[in-house]
């Protein structure tokens, strides 16, 4: 820009102290303009790119507002993967938290003393006992290994498989893999794929937890017969163990997508020497449609008790805000408060809910942009169930760009088009696991940030 030039970019105006200087900005190579004198002042309107927009200064804050059944374990971690997602595709922004979940996020007031005491026996879900075709076969295996991690250790072990005797002096099968196995952790490949996901503190235990299973140290003893199918079992065991133990140290659902499990799996095969000619990522599909009627078929035991004190955040939030939501809200409200603008709002799941209904009733001008994940502000309006906007209602004005992402194969997810005509604009994304991680895997995959890059200013 000419020396003596002052410009107010945000409005794009460039105001000049005499007809001498002047500045051209381009947006497509296009140069945009209105001049008029008024006291010898020369008026110029630049449009410029989203690029030359970044490269002065016009940088938006990110707040991150989680959802249901979070607590202050989880936030933490999802808030810093999400941190990491952003630097990707936005160096200079800065991401805000807002936790709700500690302040207006339930809690069994009692210690839970209202839950019967006691076992209940489930079995798996109706639809994972039929038959899987296409590209959901892998998410099917997945669900039935979150549930149990040795689940298909155990299919392996049901077999029959004649195990010949050893000749004197030979290595008895299965130690020398179970012994690559425990050096997998520190192995480099496998150790950044790990921490690049937050699990390498848990993966030496789980990979140690699976091999002293009892079914585990029977299958490796059918590992001359078994061979890259034993391998690649191992290596999903490992993964999906990893998973349980990083549920139980959240208190809640890690977030992982399927794109980034599956790498962390590829590296541990490959450590263990890969899986045979013919046998991909998983088992064939007669194989997997017969561990799905098994799976389904064998009930699962759980204390209710711990059941319900983990579940409870989740349906409690859900029960609390729509009973007294003006809490969460106003939390998210106050947090908006001190952040420089323009602000992005990124809510997941209910927390979508709330900062919809907050944009609804309060007119809040910093927030240039809301993006709803996972989210069932939609589906709520439709059952004309939102507090605080009736069905049929229009969409207020002071309601920002609206984008909402989802994933078809998240249950809690909803679109928003096609309620919202013109004021939502719909992104699809596939976090490649199975209900409910799918829920809450958006913030790893690579995909949602893809989107972020598209819409954020």
């Amino acid at each position: 820009m000419p020396s003596g030039c002052r410009g107010a970019i945000a409005a794009f105006y460039i105001t000049c102290p005499s007809e001498n200087h002047g500045y051209f900005g381009s947006s497509s190579g296009r140069i945009t303009y209105r001049a008029g004198k008024t006291r010898s002042v020369l008026y110029f309107l630049v449009t410029p790119s989203r690029a030359e927009l970044r490269g002065l200064g016009e940088v938006p804050t990110v707040v991150l507002v989680h959802g249901t059944g979070v607590r202050q374990p989880a936030y933490d971690a999802t808030l810093s993967r999400f941190a990491k997602g952003v630097a990707q595709i936005r160096p200079k922004s800065t991401v805000a938290a807002c936790y709700w979940g500690g302040p207006c996020g339930s809690r069994l007031n009692a210690g839970g003393v209202s839950i019967p005491s006691g076992t209940s026996h489930r079995g798996f879900d109706d639809s994972l006992s039929g038959t899987v075709d296409g590209d959901d076969d892998e998410v099917a295996l997945w669900a039935l290994l979150e549930r149990d991690p040795l689940f298909e250790l155990r299919l392996l072990s049901s077999a029959e498989v004649l195990v010949s005797e050893l000749a004197p002096g030979a290595v008895p099968a299965g130690r020398e893999l179970a012994t690559a196995a425990r050096r997998v952790a520190v192995n480099p490949s496998v150790a950044s794929r790990a921490a690049l996901v937050d699990l390498n503190d848990v993966l030496p235990d789980a990979i140690e937890a699976v091999l002293a299973s009892a079914v585990a140290v029977g299958v490796l003893r059918q590992e001359y017969v078994l061979g890259g199918v034993l391998r690649a079992v191992l290596a999903r065991a490992f993964v999906a163990e990893c998973l349980r133990r990083a549920d139980e140290g959240l208190g809640g659902m890690f977030p992982l997508d399927g794109e980034h499990r599956d790498a962390l799996v590829d590296a541990i095969l490959a450590e263990l020497g890969g899986s045979d000619r013919g046998v991909g990522g998983s088992m064939s599909r007669i194989g997997l449609n017969l561990a799905l009627r098994l799976g389904a078929a064998r009930p699962v035991e759980r204390r209710r008790a711990a059941i319900t004190d983990a579940s409870a955040p989740a349906a409690g939030d859900v029960l609390m805000y729509l009973a007294r939501g003006d809490c969460v809200r106003a939390f998210i409200a106050d947090a908006l408060k001190g952040v420089p603008p323009p602000v992005v709002l990124v809510a997941h799941s209910l927390g979508g809910v709330a900062s919809v209904e907050l944009l609804a009733t309060h007119k809040l001008p910093t927030v240039e942009l809301l993006v709803t994940v996972g989210s069932q502000a939609p589906f709520l309006y439709e059952l004309d169930a939102l507090p605080t906007l009736a069905f049929g209602a229009a969409m207020p004005t002071t309601v920002p760009r609206w984008v909402n992402v989802f994933d078809r194969r998240d249950l809690l997810a909803f679109t928003g088009a096609g309620i919202f005509p013109g004021r939502v604009e719909d992104r699809e994304v596939d976090n490649g696991v199975p209900f409910p991680r799918s829920h809450n895997a958006y913030f790893t995959n690579d995909r949602f940030y893809a989107v972020l890059d598209e819409v954020l200013p």
